[in-house]
C-alpha cells in the first residue's frame, strides 16, 4: 500500500522545520536543551558521557531526535518566542501548503500517550487503547510502522489529527513489558493524585492528564534511550544443555575402513536407542526417556537450557546426531562430557570399522563469529506446513497441562485457579496478552506461530480479551 496523500505533507512540514531550526542560533540552543533533557540522563547512567551515548545510539539517534523535536513543539517558554511551530508558522507559514501547516499545530497541541496495539492491519493502519486513560479503541492510520507491529504490542507515541484522519506522529517507540508495567505504575501515581484533588470536574480534569502526559515526555524518552543502550550492552545469555554443562557444538569426525559402510549402517539401524531420520546421507538420533536423564541445567545458574526433543516429544530428549557421509561417519554434540558417552556407544557399535576420531569444538561465540564472516551454506528445510502442523500439536499439547501448573506471575497460582477471582483475572489477561504477543512476533519473523485464542475460552474470560 502506498502512504496516504497527508504523509506528505507531515514530512514537507517537519523536514521545512528542521532546516529552519537549523539556521536559528535561539530555536538550535533550545532544541540541545531538549535533546540532551531526553538522552543525557540515561547516557550517563548506562557509563556514557553525551557523545559517546550519541555514537553507540547509531541508527537510533533519528528516533531520538524526532521525540526530542516532537517534545520542542508541544514546549511554551517564558520569553519570546514562546513556541517554535507558532514562530515558525508566524514566519514561513506562506510557504507551506495547508495540510502542513495543519499538521505542525496539531503536533504542537499533542501529549505522548502509552497505547496498546489491539488489532494490527501491517501496511495500513492500527487499533489502539489508551492505557492511561481507558477508553475504546480507536483506529490510526500508520503504514510503516504497522509492518513492525503484532498484536498487544505496547508502545509510546503521538495520536494527531491531521487531514481527517488519526495519525501517529514519527517517534513512535516500543516498550519492553517490564518497562511498560513501571511506566504505568509512576504515571499512575500521578494519575491517582489527580483524582483525589477535591472539587475537580470533567474539563479540568482532563486539562491536568494533559499536563501530566506533557511533562512525561522527556522521561519517556530517557525510557527508549536506557532501553537501546542496554540491548547495545546486553551480553549473550548463558547456554547450557540438559545436563547444565555448557553449550557446545561438538563434532567427531571418523574415517570409514574400506568396505564397511554396508555393515556400519546395519549396525546403527539394530541399536534400539538410535533413531533413523535421514536416509540420503544416512542419519540416526540417540534418543532417551526425559525421565532417564532428569535435568540438572537450573544448577548451572541464570541462564537458558537448551533441549532437543524427537517430533516436539517433550518425554524424550536427542542426547547425539550421527551422520554417514561418503567416506566419514560424523558424531555431533552440544558439550564436551556428551561426547565421552557418545563415543563410547558409538565405539562399543561399530569400533572395529572406524579410526580415530578428528575432533573439533566451537563456543556459541566463536560459530555466531564465524558465522558472521561468510554466508549461511544451503540446507534443506521443513516445509512451513509441516512445521506449523508439529508446531501446534506440541503447544497444544504444551498449554493443556500450563492450565493447571502453579505460576510465578500469577502468584504461584495456576491458570484456572486465577481465572477464579478479579485480581487473578488481571493478571492473567497480562500474562495471555504478552503469550499472544510472543507468539504474533514469531509468526510475523518466522512464519510460524501459534493461536492461542482457545485459552481464553478455555478460561472462560474470553470477554476480557479486548
Amino acid at each position: 500500500m502506498t502512504r496516504p496523500p497527508f504523509a506528505e505533507f507531515s514530512s514537507l512540514a517537519i523536514r521545512e522545520l528542521t532546516d529552519w531550526i537549523g539556521g536559528n542560533a535561539l530555536w538550535t540552543e533550545r532544541l540541545s536543551e531538549v535533546l540532551a533533557d531526553h538522552f543525557l540522563p540515561a547516557a550517563e547512567q548506562a557509563g556514557f558521557d553525551r557523545q559517546e551515548a550519541w555514537e553507540a545510539l547509531g541508527e537510533f539517534t533519528g528516533q531520538v531526535f524526532g521525540g526530542a523535536l516532537e517534545d520542542l513543539c508541544t514546549r511554551t517558554y517564558d520569553d519570546p518566542p514562546q513556541n517554535v511551530v507558532a514562530d515558525f508558522l508566524r514566519k514561513r507559514g506562506l510557504r507551506l501548503p495547508p495540510l502542513a501547516k495543519s499538521y505542525l499545530e496539531a503536533l504542537r497541541d499533542s501529549v505522548p500517550g502509552v497505547y496498546e496495539a489491539v488489532a494490527v492491519q501491517p501496511g495500513h493502519g492500527v487499533t489502539i487503547r489508551d492505557l492511561v486513560i481507558d477508553g475504546d479503541p480507536i483506529d490510526v492510520i500508520e503504514v510503516s510502522g504497522s509492518r513492525q507491529m503484532v498484536q498487544w504490542d505496547r508502545f509510546v507515541a503521538r495520536v494527531v489529527e491531521h487531514g481527517g484522519k488519526r495519525v501517529l506522529a514519527g517517534g513512535v517507540f516500543p516498550l519492553a513489558t517490564e518497562s511498560s508495567k513501571a511506566v504505568m505504575n509512576q504515571l499512575g501515581t500521578a494519575l491517582h493524585a489527580l483524582v483525589e484533588e477535591p472539587g475537580v470536574v470533567a474539563e479540568a480534569f482532563r486539562g491536568k492528564v494533559t499536563n501530566v502526559m506533557r511533562e512525561a515526555a522527556p522521561k519517556l524518552a530517557r525510557l527508549r534511550v536506557a532501553q537501546i543502550l542496554a540491548s547495545l550492552n546486553r551480553p549473550l545469555p548463558k547456554l547450557v544443555n540438559r545436563d547444565g554443562d555448557p553449550y557446545e557444538f561438538v563434532e567427531a569426525r571418523y574415517l570409514l575402513k574400506p568396505g564397511d559402510r554396508r555393515n556400519i549402517i546395519a549396525r546403527l539401524d539394530a541399536e534400539r536407542r538410535l533413531q533413523r531420520t535421514g536416509a540420503r546421507p544416512a542419519k540416526w538420533d540417540w534418543v532417551a526417556k526425559a525421565s532417564e536423564h532428569p535435568s540438572r541445567a537450573s544448577s548451572a545458574g541464570e541462564g537458558y537450557a537448551l533441549d532437543t526433543h524427537p517430533d516436539g516429544d517433550t518425554g524424550r530428549v536427542v542426547l547425539a546426531n550421527l551422520t554417514l557421509t561418503g567416506k566419514q561417519l560424523e558424531l555431533s554434540v552440544n558439550s564436551r562430557r556428551r561426547l565421552g558417552s557418545a563415543r563410547a556407544l558409538l565405539e562399543t557399535l561399530v569400533g572395529g570399522q572406524i579410526g580415530e576420531p578428528e575432533i573439533s569444538i566451537k563456543s556459541v561465540e566463536g560459530a555466531m563469529a564465524r558465522r558472521g564472516d561468510k554466508p549461511a551454506p544451503r540446507r534443506q528445510t521443513v516445509p512451513k506446513r509441516v512445521e506449523r502442523e508439529i508446531t501446534k500439536r506440541y503447544l497444544d499439547s504444551y498449554y493443556r497441562k500450563w492450565l493447571d501448573e502453579k505460576i510465578p506471575a500469577l502468584d504461584g497460582k495456576s491458570p484456572c485457579e486465577a481465572a477464579r477471582d478479579v485480581e487473578g483475572r488481571e493478571q492473567l489477561v497480562a500474562l495471555l496478552k504478552e503469550l499472544e504477543n510472543r507468539e504474533a512476533r514469531r509468526a510475523r519473523d518466522t512464519g510460524v506461530g501459534y493461536n492461542a485464542l482457545w485459552l481464553w475460552r478455555e478460561l472462560g474470560i474470553e470477554h476480557l480479551r479486548r
